[in-house]
């Protein structure tokens, strides 16, 4: 056991201080001998212990205890060799000594304790949640010298194939010599067996539209066999065949052309005879074909997209015409076009995966989207609260000055027994439940009113009319609808003229739903006074059985629609149209000539010589950063263009059929406005002085956007899309000039879409994208190499093959150390403390040193050794002898007082005040090292002692 320094070359200064505290001394030449001396003793102590704080003072001793981490390698490539390792380590723990202590960690791609560090710890296998797909020694040796106790000598164990495929343990290596620890590598062979796996595909990185390429496959196996291979393109199968592998690398060439443009996808599996690993089956490639935009129109019914077909074969652009319901599912579907533009599209014609897909195409991916109206469309197609009106300019609804006034709306559903008959498990009154419900939706909460009526041989409430305070409630109310009885409509919709005469809304309308027969006569005095209260009722026939004459005289005399639909998934879509229509603001048939509300890119050469009139459009009210570049007579929307992330989107909310529009058919520069209006959709931010970088490490991939021209610091984000088409977001940091990067998961095999947009002042700088084929683990292949040796060798390890070899040769003993500068400092406060309140706050020395005595002492500063020696000296009967008389109690005489039973002394105090007070008198005032007079000590007299003094004068 010893001391040591951080810094030994400032002890120098102990000396050169204490005899500067010494020589100083001098100078207080008022103050009295016995208060030198303390000060002096207190100031050495304090610039002593000051200056072996600040060395860095440290106890030190050798350590003779041992800590030892076995690292098991729990790896997807050690399965075959895990109970080997873990019957290893139990044999070990039989082996440890009585100062040994012991730990296990487990680690793959992640590292786990299995067993803490204890000495009585034990280990039976491998219990962890261990991600297989890698190996990281690295994170696994950092994680044991974070584990690993300062006051022991360090042993780290490694079993493992050696195989390491993720990090890099030769950054730990520095680490293992500076911490002495003594490492060990236990290898475990690798028994692949009979295997065959893809070793990559090679594909030209970019290429050229309709460029004919070769794709190179790489098969590597360990044995003669044969194998099928598959070649698939974007979920397409281009190739499939029997092929021959022999041992060792087998090269198969296909041939391709790129016949679209954008980004592609290559994916190669096999299915070999005799295969022991199948996650190593499969791999994938993508090139990126640069070609002119491709554009996806989507209609609804046949004939719809005619005119605009027409001008994109004038304007020469590659395109694609498809029914709605035959939609791309998917964004790695959507971004093989550049734009996607509907016509008069009803929302419930287009599939789910389309809907789900539409914002990330356009907002992540950069995708265009270009909505045209028609009275399925917009608000009157069901856009409302959907994926469309969020990528879409403008809201579905009116607002402002526009908004529709106060509605009231009651629905009268057939429940009959009829109605409970559907297809695919869905009845006709449950997608008339889902009607009402969407048009709940339609409706505004707090201010517009909902009834509902249900109707077989006669009525009930299911919602009494209310206004629309609690919509849940409501839907709730609306689910509990059964079919069940006859059918008899007026009666019902009776209730519901007798419910609505009443309300104060500015407009009150009915939809009637049925399937089937009522009553033929009875109507004429009920519609009359329906009509006396501005009360308008349209008719929705379910099935051929409905009675469509009747529902069709209800609705044209009260002045509603009348609907007929076969396809029972059309009803939740006729309810939510009828709900706007019954607003009477959506569908404007009426002609007149757009106004230029903003100067636009899109109105480039077309706008000069004035525009043709429309004599048609949908209602919706401009977004808060969208543009209206052309509106109405009365300030409604008609052409609205934004950016919505890296695409951008246009609404046209009148049509292209030529029903509204047929004044721009004729017109010379209808093509030119279409052409800039799908110009300014494909338009992209990609330069020059941008890139965008992917990189893999193990299950974590880096994205580095570079920009040469940023001067400032962007706000820089990252969009990934997995192959399972889930989106991830992923935030780039500053880590250069210039330079920003962050980090996403990779969880899955296959083509990554990475896009990478910056902003300034939120508005877009840089759009950029890249793709990234993630193949299989390294930790699959056949033989990646090991590492272990040679990092064992430069850390002066040792490589070891039994169990009794852990414990075995010399370690490397390290020294135990305990820093003392929190001790020394503390200590340092405490006198420094009573250095100041020893010269400040005149304290009795003499009293101070009596309580140093009582409290066990041995130090009297300013005695001499004889006078000591008197006071230390005890006469046989228990009392001191030649002790000067006290003269500040009883008589003046003195008395000298016996010792207690203890043996403290208790009148020295007395003798050391006395001789002071001597010693002041003689040396005049007090004075400190500032020259300050300090108040002589005096003795404390009572009032007898006052008037024996005065007579005795």
């Amino acid at each position: 056991m010893g001391l040591s320094f951080e810094r030994p070359y400032l002890l120098v200064l102990i000396p050169v201080l204490l005899g500067l505290v010494i020589l100083s001394i001098r100078w207080l030449k008022r103050m009295n001998r016995n208060k030198k001396t303390w000060i002096t003793v207190l100031r050495c102590a304090v610039l002593a212990l000051l200056i072996l704080a600040l060395s860095g003072t440290s106890l030190t001793w050798k350590l003779n205890n041992v800590t030892t981490l076995f690292l098991i390698d729990a790896s997807d490539s050690t399965l075959s060799g895990r109970s080997q390792m873990e019957q290893f380590i139990r044999e070990a723990y039989k082996l440890k000594g009585p100062k040994d202590k012991l730990g296990v960690i487990s680690f793959g791609d992640n590292a786990q304790v299995e067993s803490f560090v204890s000495d009585e710890a034990s280990f039976s296998k491998i219990e962890g949640r261990i991600n297989g797909n890698y190996t990281n020694i690295e994170n696994a040796l950092a994680t044991s010298l974070s584990l690993l106790p300062g006051n022991s000598n360090k042993r780290v164990v490694l079993l493992s194939d050696g195989e390491e495929n993720s990090g890099s343990a030769a950054r730990i290596a520095m680490s293992l010599q500076e911490q002495d620890i003594d490492f060990k590598y236990y290898k475990v062979e690798k028994n692949t067996g009979e295997e065959a796996l893809v070793e990559k595909i090679e594909v030209p990185e970019r290429l050229a539209l309709d460029e004919e390429f070769n794709l190179v496959v790489t098969i590597n196996s360990t044995t003669v066999q044969q194998a099928k291979l598959t070649l698939v393109s974007d979920r397409t199968k281009l190739s499939e065949q029997t092929v021959q592998l022999q041992k060792g690398t087998n090269k198969f060439v296909f041939r391709d052309r790129a016949v679209s443009g954008g980004f592609k996808s290559y994916n190669v599996l096999i299915e070999p005879e005799k295969d022991s690993l199948p996650q190593n089956n499969e791999a994938s490639a993508f090139t990126n074909i640069v070609a002119k935009p491709k554009i996806l129109v989507l209609e609804d019914q046949k004939g719809e997209a005619e005119e605009l077909i027409k001008m994109l074969k004038a304007s020469s652009m590659d395109y694609t015409l498809v029914d709605a319901k035959a939609a791309p599912g998917n964004v790695q579907d959507m971004n093989a076009y550049k734009t996607i533009i509907t016509c008069n599209v009803q929302i419930d014609n287009l599939n789910s995966g389309f809907k789900n897909s539409l914002e990330s195409y356009v907002k992540d991916f950069g995708g265009g989207f270009i909505a045209t109206g028609g009275d399925n469309s917009f608000a009157l197609g069901g856009y409302s609260k959907t994926p469309l009106e969020k990528v879409l300019p403008v809201y579905m609804d009116m607002r402002g000055k526009k908004e529709a006034p106060k509605m009231a709306l009651l629905l009268i559903i057939d429940k009959s027994g009829s109605m409970s008959e559907g297809v695919a498990g869905i009845s006709k009154v449950d997608m008339a439940k889902e009607g009402a419900i969407r048009s709940l939706e339609s409706l505004r909460a707090g201010k517009d009113e909902i009834g509902v009526l249900s109707l077989d041989g006669a009525y009930s409430w299911v919602v009494k009319r209310q206004i629309i305070n609690d919509p849940k409630a409501i839907e709730e109310d609306i689910g509990s609808i059964r079919a069940d009885g006859g059918t008899s409509i007026i009666p019902s919709l009776k209730a519901a003229y007798e419910s609505l005469k009443e309300s104060d809304a500015k407009i009150k309308h009915i939809i009637l739903l049925t399937d089937g027969l009522a009553e033929r006569v009875g109507y004429d005095s009920l519609l009359q006074d329906i009509n006396k209260e501005s009360i308008t009722v349209s008719t929705v026939a379910v099935g051929q059985d409905s009675d469509k004459a009747l529902l069709s005289m209800i609705a044209n005399s009260c002045s509603g629609r009348f609907y007929v639909t076969d396809a029972y998934s059309n009803i939740p879509s006729i309810f939510t149209k009828e709900t706007f229509m019954a607003a009477r603001t959506y569908l404007n048939n009426r002609e007149f000539t757009p106004v230029i509300n903003y100067e636009h890119s899109v109105l480039k050469g077309v706008a000069e010589g004035g525009l043709p009139s429309l004599l048609g459009y949908v209602g919706a009210s401009q977004k808060e950063t969208a543009r209206v570049v052309l509106r109405s007579d009365e300030e409604d929307p008609i052409l609205t263009v934004w950016q919505y992330g890296l695409g951008k989107a246009v609404a046209w909310n009148s049509d292209v059929t030529g029903k509204w529009s047929s004044n721009y058919i004729p017109w010379e520069k209808n093509i030119k406005l279409w052409q800039n209006i799908i110009n300014f959709t494909v338009e992209n931010y990609n330069n020059e002085n941008a890139s965008l970088e992917i990189s893999q490490q193990g299950s974590k991939a880096t994205v580095t956007l570079k920009n040469k021209t940023a001067d400032n610091e962007l706000n820089t984000k990252a969009t990934v899309l997995t192959p399972s088409g889930e989106t991830v977001e992923a935030q780039l940091n500053p880590v250069a000039p210039g330079e920003y990067s962050g980090t996403f998961d990779i969880k899955e095999d296959g083509v990554y879409m990475v896009s990478g947009k910056q902003e300034k002042n939120g508005e877009l700088v840089n759009a950029l994208m890249q793709g990234h084929a993630v193949q299989y683990s390294p930790e699959y292949k056949i033989n990646s190499g090991d590492n272990m040796e040679k990092l064992t060798a430069d850390v002066g390890g040792k490589l070891i093959k039994e169990p009794e070899e852990v414990f075995a040769g010399d370690i490397r003993h390290k020294t135990g150390q305990r820093d003392l500068t929190a001790y020394l400092i503390s200590m340092f406060l405490i006198l420094f403390m009573l250095d100041i309140a020893l010269r400040r706050l005149n304290l009795n020395v003499n009293r101070l040193r009596a309580a140093a005595v009582k409290l066990g002492g041995r130090f009297y500063p300013g005695r001499s050794p004889e006078a000591v020696s008197k006071a230390q000296s005890k006469p046989a009967g228990g009392a001191y002898k030649n002790v000067k008389p006290d003269l500040n109690e009883g008589s003046r005489q003195g008395t000298s007082r016996p010792v207690n039973p203890a043996g403290s002394y208790e009148n020295i105090d007395r003798y050391s005040e006395t001789a002071e007070r001597e010693e002041q008198k003689k040396a005049g005032p007090d004075m400190d090292e500032t020259g300050r007079t300090e108040p002589r000590q005096t003795d404390t007299l009572d009032t007898s002692q006052l008037l024996k003094r005065k007579k005795f004068k």
